[in-house]
């Protein structure tokens, strides 16, 4: 008797999609209307950055599991003449469309919908039923049978690899800061930028010209002064504890014929938005000059009015340009303590 029989495939031991057939309709609908109202009321808090990534990767595992339970519920309704990969495409073209009304639902909790979401939806819908495809013998003919299973299961894994790729850079990320400290930034990988954000304008590394290097190869990070009202970059998460170290020191270059007026922001995790509630100061680049601040780490524990900054939880480090006119960029070299 062949092992793909299908009249086996609830008794047998091996396992198969047949043998979710008999999950009760009601349970798979409340389970498919549980997760979209998660996906439209849940949300993270945006930092630390890796929940906002975890989040992200919410969107795939739920539609997964959602395209799952409406493959069950057109099986339990297929009839003997239907082809299984009908069932299969309209188990995605729901889940699609269950991918879509959330973000519209979204709009009523004052989060904006993202097309790139419903995106990220669809992959693991696609990714949940290739893995289910590999076991449906349906999907299975006993000519190529084991080709055919492979082949599911490798796209499935090829699938899920992609969707926990932004994991896997987030993860690489943390231990590229850890790695790195007490040197808060440098632009020698694109690791190093992955928790900077440029106001209006997209990252970017470039080589330093050899009047402003100081060694062969040296990169840094181009900050173009295009946004308002403060244009400029932001170090989103810094290593928080900065205790045992005494100077903050900033290296940046004004590649342009005109001074540069920056402004440098440190705040801590208790940070209330104020501008007494943070350390702030002006920093002055001469013409087409490279030039170092040190800044004494005690100047910035002092600062917030009432209150020391919490050295052991910084949150957040920003340069940024103030006032009309001026210079259109200028180069972040590098962040360390000393």
């Amino acid at each position: 008797m062949t092992t793909d029989d299908p009249a086996r495939a609830i008794t047998s031991p091996r396992i198969d999609l047949a043998r979710l057939v008999g999950i009760r309709p009601r349970l798979l609908l409340a389970l498919i209307l549980g997760l979209a109202l998660l996906v439209v009321f849940a949300e993270l808090p945006g930092r630390p950055l890796i929940l906002h990534t975890l989040q992200k990767l919410a969107h795939p595992s739920v539609f997964g599991v959602i395209a799952t339970s409406a493959l069950i519920l057109l099986r339990q309704r297929a009839s003997a003449t239907r082809s299984a990969w009908i069932d299969y495409a309209l188990a995605f073209v729901i889940a699609v469309l269950i991918g879509g009304a959330t973000e519209i639902g979204q709009i009523f909790t004052h989060r904006d919908p993202a097309l790139k979401d419903v995106g990220l939806d669809a992959r693991g819908a696609s990714c949940a039923l290739a893995l289910a495809a590999a076991f449906d013998i349906r999907c299975r003919p006993p000519r190529f049978a084991l080709a055919l299973r492979a082949f599911y299961a490798v796209a499935a894994l090829a699938l899920a690899a992609v969707i926990l790729t932004p994991l896997a850079w987030s993860l690489a990320g943390y231990t590229n800061r850890g790695q790195r400290f007490p040197v808060l930034f440098v632009a020698e990988n694109r690791l190093d930028v992955f928790f900077v954000s440029l106001q209006g304008a997209p990252v970017e590394r470039i080589l330093l010209p050899a009047g402003y290097a100081r060694r062969s190869g040296e990169m840094t990070l181009r900050v173009p002064l295009i946004g308002r009202p403060y244009p400029g970059v932001s170090l989103d998460e810094p290593s928080p504890d900065w205790r045992g170290y005494r100077t903050l020191v900033v290296d940046v270059t004004n590649p342009s014929r005109l001074d540069l007026d920056l402004v440098i922001r440190v705040h801590d995790r208790q940070h209330a938005g104020g501008f007494d509630d943070r350390f702030n100061s002006d920093l002055k680049v001469p013409a087409r000059q490279r030039q170092i601040f040190e800044i004494p780490l005690s100047a910035i524990e002092s600062a917030p009015r009432g209150r020391q900054l919490d050295l052991a939880h910084v949150a957040g480090v920003m340069l940024f340009h103030v006032g009309p006119g001026g210079p259109r960029e200028f180069w972040l070299d590098r962040l360390e303590l000393r």
